[in-house]
C-alpha cells in the first residue's frame, strides 16, 4: 500500500499572518531586499522591511528575511551577514518579476517550517534505514529509485537558525539529493519508470558561466510553452531522461540541449517534497523556488552553470519502500 503524506493544517497567507515565527521565535523579524518594490509589497503585508543598504545597521544578531530580486548570491553579500541569522530566498535564481517575487514571499510567509522539518527528519530516518528501493506511484506516476549506500543530502532538521547561520529557503522545503559529480552521475541514486509532472521550474546557479546563461534564456521560454500544455509525462531509464512530453508534443530533445547536452538527460537531482501544505495555494505556471518543495518529488536536469536547472515536479502521488517503510509524519 502507497503511503500517503499527509501534512498539518492548511496554510492561509492572508488570514493567519505568517509562520516566520517558527524560524526566529524570539526579536524583531526583518525583511531585507535588493528591490524597493519588493521592499514596499512586504510592508503592505504588515512586515518590517528595509533596503538592503541599510543592512550594515542591524544588529549582529538579526532575524533576517533575505529577498533577493536584482543579484545573485555572492560573497560579499555572505559577508554582509556573516554575524546574523538569515533565510535566503534567491528569487533572481528563478523568475525575478514583480508578481513572482510577490507570489514567493507569500509562500514563505504561508509555509509551515515545523511540519516540513519533520519531513525532512522523515527523509532522513526512512532512506538510511529502508533496505529496498523507494517507489513513488499513483496520479499516472510510477517510479522506483535505488539508493546507493552512502549518501549526502541538503535538508534542514530543526526550523530554528540560529546566530551566524545563512539557511536557503530550499534546504526546509525539499529533502535533496544530488549527484556527487558531474562525472558521476549514479553515484547517489539510480531511478526509472513514468512520472507525471504539473510544474517545472528553471534555475540558474550564482556560478552561471556564459555558455549556461545562453542555454537558461532559451529554458525559460521552453518551460513556458511546456507547462502551458501540462500535465507533462518523463520516461526515465537507468537514471536517464528517455522521453519528455505535454499536450502530445515531444520536448525530450529540447529539454536535453537546454540543461547541456553533456550531461546526456541524466538525472542530477531527486527532490523530495516537504512543503506540501501549500500544494493548494501553488500556481504551476510560475517560475517560484517555492513551488518545487510543494510536490512530492522533482526530478532535476542540468546544474545551472553551464545549462538550465529544470526541475520537474510531481504534485501528488504516494510513496512506499519496497521492503516496508515508516509511517509518513502527519
Amino acid at each position: 500500500m502507497s503511503v500517503t503524506p499527509e501534512i498539518g493544517s492548511q496554510a492561509d497567507p492572508g488570514a493567519a499572518g505568517h509562520h516566520l515565527r517558527q524560524v526566529f521565535p524570539d526579536g524583531e523579524i526583518f525583511v531585507v531586499s535588493d528591490d524597493a518594490e519588493l521592499n514596499r509589497y512586504a510592508a503592505g503585508l504588515g512586515m518590517r522591511a528595509l533596503p538592503l543598504e541599510e543592512a550594515p545597521g542591524l544588529p549582529d544578531d538579526a532575524n533576517v528575511v533575505l529577498l533577493l530580486r536584482a543579484r545573485l548570491v555572492s560573497r560579499d553579500l555572505r559577508r554582509l551577514f556573516r554575524r546574523m541569522r538569515v533565510l535566503l530566498v534567491p528569487i533572481a535564481s528563478f523568475d525575478p518579476s514583480l508578481p513572482v517575487a510577490e507570489y514567493t514571499l507569500r509562500l514563505v510567509r504561508a509555509t509551515d517550517y515545523t511540519a516540513a522539518c519533520e519531513w525532512n527528519r522523515y527523509w532522513a530516518r526512512s532512506i538510511s534505514e529502508q533496505p529496498g528501493p523507494l517507489v513513488f506511484e499513483g496520479n499516472g506516476t510510477d517510479l522506483t529509485c535505488s539508493f546507493a549506500d552512502r549518501l549526502s543530502a541538503d535538508a534542514w532538521l530543526d526550523p530554528h537558525i540560529g546566530p551566524g547561520k545563512w539557511v536557503s529557503v530550499a534546504s526546509f522545503c525539499e529533502f535533496s539529493i544530488t549527484a556527487p559529480s558531474s562525472s558521476d552521475w549514479r553515484g547517489a541514486f539510480d531511478i526509472a519508470g513514468t512520472a507525471v509532472a504539473s510544474g517545472l521550474l528553471v534555475a540558474r546557479d550564482a556560478r552561471v558561466r556564459p555558455e549556461g546563461d545562453e542555454r537558461i534564456r532559451r529554458a525559460a521560454r521552453l518551460r513556458e510553452e511546456i507547462v502551458a500544455r501540462a500535465p507533462i509525462e518523463l520516461r526515465l531509464a537507468d537514471g536517464v531522461l528517455t522521453s519528455v512530453t505535454a499536450g502530445g508534443v515531444d520536448y525530450t530533445g529540447a529539454v536535453i540541449d537546454v540543461t547541456n547536452p553533456g550531461y546526456a538527460g541524466h538525472t542530477l537531482e531527486l527532490g523530495l517534497g516537504t512543503n506540501m501544505n501549500l500544494l493548494p495555494l501553488v500556481d504551476w505556471e510560475l517560475n517560484s523556488q517555492l513551488n518545487e518543495g510543494a510536490g512530492t518529488l522533482h526530478l532535476g536536469f542540468g546544474e545551472g552553470m553551464t545549462g538550465a536547472h529544470m526541475d520537474f515536479v510531481v504534485a501528488e502521488c504516494g510513496h512506499r519502500f519496497q521492503e516496508g517503510g515508516a509511517g509518513a509524519p502527519r
